[in-house]
C-alpha cells in the first residue's frame, strides 16, 4: 500500500477501467485484519463487475475515481549519462508499470514525457527512465507537472515557473507556484498532491486563495481579472449608451473569451455580490450607471410613451409625428433605454420592453420544445414581417441571449430576460 488507508467494506477503483470493486477481506503481514493502511504488504479480496483477466500489473486500487491517466507530463530530471539527443524514444518504469514514450529536453534538468499508455501518477512520482532497448538506464525523474501545456514550452516565463514547482518542498509551496502562473481546479489539487478532503480545506485555508466555484486562484491574478471585467463593461456602456447593460455570457466573450468560462462567470458573481456591478433584469452595468429622465424629459416622454403600441417605432418617425428635434427624441429614447421602457433591436429603432419580453418568452418555449427558433416563428406566432424577425433575432444574438447556428437561433444565457410574471 502506498498511502492511505483501506477497510473491509470500502469501494475502491480500478485504474485502468475506472471500475469500483468492493474489499470483502484483507490480509496484511499475512494475518487476516479488517483495516490496513500505507507501508503494509496487503492483499485484497475484491468483488465487483470485472474479470480476473482484465486486471494487470501496475493497476491502482484508488480510494476515489480517476477516469484518464497522464500521457503528457514535465518532469525534473537526474541523469546517469547525457541523452543522444533532445528528443528521444525510451522505456520508462513507474511503480510495478513500464510503458514506452518519447522524452524532450526544455531544458538541462527538465523535460517533457509524451507515453504511448497512460500512467495513474502523482506530483514526486518516482520514475526511471532507460534507453529505446532498455539496456542501458538514462536516469531517474520527479514528476513536476501530470499535464503539460501543448504550446510555449520553451518560453522563459514557463521554465522559470518549472523551477519553482521543483523546488517546492511541501503542499503549501506546491499550491502557491501553482497559483503564481494559473488557477487550479480542486478536484486536480487533491489527486497532485494526493490530498483527503480535510487535509485539502486546511491547506486552502492556510494559503487562502481566491475560490471561483471549484477553482483555486491568487489574489494577484483574481484582482487583474477583475479589474479587466470592470474595465470592459466601462467600455461597454460608452460603446452602446442604447443598452441598460450587459449579459453575463457576453461580458465574458467580451473580457476574457479564451479563459474557461466556469472561472470567469464565478468571478462576476462575486462582482455582484461585493457590489462594484450590479444587474437590473438579467442586464450586468457599473453602479454609476443609473440613468433617470430630468424634468424636461420627463414631460416629452409622457408624450412618445403613449406612441408604442406592439409595433417597433422608428427615431425618425417619433420626431415627425410630434414635430420635435430628431437629437432630443433620441437623446430621450436612449435614457428610455437605460431605464427599461424600451428597447433597441437595431439603431434608431425601438421596441416596448415588454413585447421584447414576450420574444423572449417564445424562444424559451421554442428551445424547450424544439431546441431552438427561428425568423419563421415569429413572423408565424407573431405577425411580424419576416425582416423585423430577423432584426429581433439578430439583437437577442449580439445581447447573448440567443447564439447563431445556421437558420436555428439557440438560447445561450438565459438570466437575460428573466421570465415573465405572466
Amino acid at each position: 500500500a502506498l498511502s492511505g488507508e483501506v477497510n473491509v467494506g470500502d469501494t475502491l477503483w480500478l485504474s485502468s477501467l475506472n471500475l469500483p470493486l468492493r474489499v470483502r477481506a484483507l490480509h496484511a503481514q499475512n494475518q487476516s485484519v479488517t483495516r490496513a493502511q500505507a507501508g503494509e504488504r496487503i492483499a485484497l479480496n475484491i468483488v465487483g463487475d470485472v474479470e480476473k483477466a482484465q486486471i494487470a500489473r501496475g493497476d491502482w486500487l484508488l480510494s476515489q475515481a480517476r477516469a484518464e491517466g497522464t500521457t503528457r507530463l514535465t518532469v525534473a530530471l537526474r541523469l546517469l549519462q547525457p541523452l543522444k539527443s533532445a528528443s528521444q524514444p525510451i522505456h520508462l518504469h513507474h511503480a510495478a508499470s513500464h510503458v514506452t514514450g518519447r522524452i524532450t529536453l526544455l531544458a538541462d534538468d527538465v523535460a517533457e514525457l509524451v507515453l504511448n499508455q497512460p500512467l495513474w501518477l502523482a506530483e514526486n512520482d518516482r520514475l526511471i527512465i532507460r534507453d529505446s532497448n532498455a539496456q542501458h538506464t538514462l536516469g531517474g525523474a520527479r514528476v513536476l507537472l501530470l499535464n503539460s501545456k501543448k504550446r510555449g514550452k520553451r518560453q522563459a516565463e514557463y521554465l522559470a515557473w518549472l523551477q519553482q514547482l521543483a523546488a517546492a518542498q511541501d503542499d503549501d509551496a506546491s499550491l502557491q507556484a501553482h497559483l503564481a502562473y494559473q488557477p487550479t481546479e480542486r478536484r486536480d489539487l487533491a489527486w497532485a498532491r494526493q490530498l483527503t478532503e480535510p487535509a485539502l480545506d486546511a491547506l486552502i485555508e492556510h494559503a487562502a486563495p481566491v475560490q471561483l466555484d471549484n477553482a483555486l486562484m491568487s489574489a494577484a491574478q483574481a484582482a487583474q481579472w477583475r479589474q479587466k471585467l470592470l474595465e470592459s463593461l466601462a467600455h461597454f456602456h460608452q460603446q452602446h449608451p442604447e443598452m441598460p447593460g450587459i449579459g453575463h455570457d457576453r461580458l465574458r466573450r467580451v473580457a476574457m473569451p479564451h479563459q474557461p468560462a466556469e472561472w470567469v462567470l464565478a468571478l462576476i458573481d462575486q462582482l455582484l455580490a461585493q457590489g462594484q456591478l450590479q444587474q437590473r433584469q438579467g442586464w450586468l452595468h457599473l453602479p454609476d450607471f443609473e440613468p433617470r429622465f430630468n424634468p424636461q424629459e420627463e414631460a416629452l416622454w409622457q408624450q412618445v410613451g403613449p406612441l408604442f403600441g406592439d409595433q417597433p417605432l422608428w427615431v425618425r418617425d417619433i420626431a415627425l409625428a410630434l414635430q420635435q428635434d430628431e437629437q432630443a427624441i433620441r437623446s430621450l429614447l436612449l435614457t428610455a433605454a437605460r431605464l427599461g421602457h424600451i428597447t433597441a433591436i437595431v439603431r434608431d429603432r425601438y421596441y416596448r420592453s415588454d413585447q421584447i419580453q414576450i420574444f423572449a418568452d417564445l424562444i424559451r418555449s421554442r428551445a424547450a420544445q424544439e431546441g431552438s427558433t427561428s425568423a419563421a416563428d415569429f413572423r408565424n406566432q407573431l405577425g411580424t414581417g419576416r425582416k423585423v424577425a430577423i432584426q429581433i433575432l439578430e439583437f437577442f444574438d449580439r445581447s447573448g441571449f440567443t447564439r447563431r447556428r445556421g437558420n436555428d437561433h439557440l438560447l445561450r444565457d438565459d438570466r437575460l430576460f428573466p421570465v415573465s410574471s405572466a
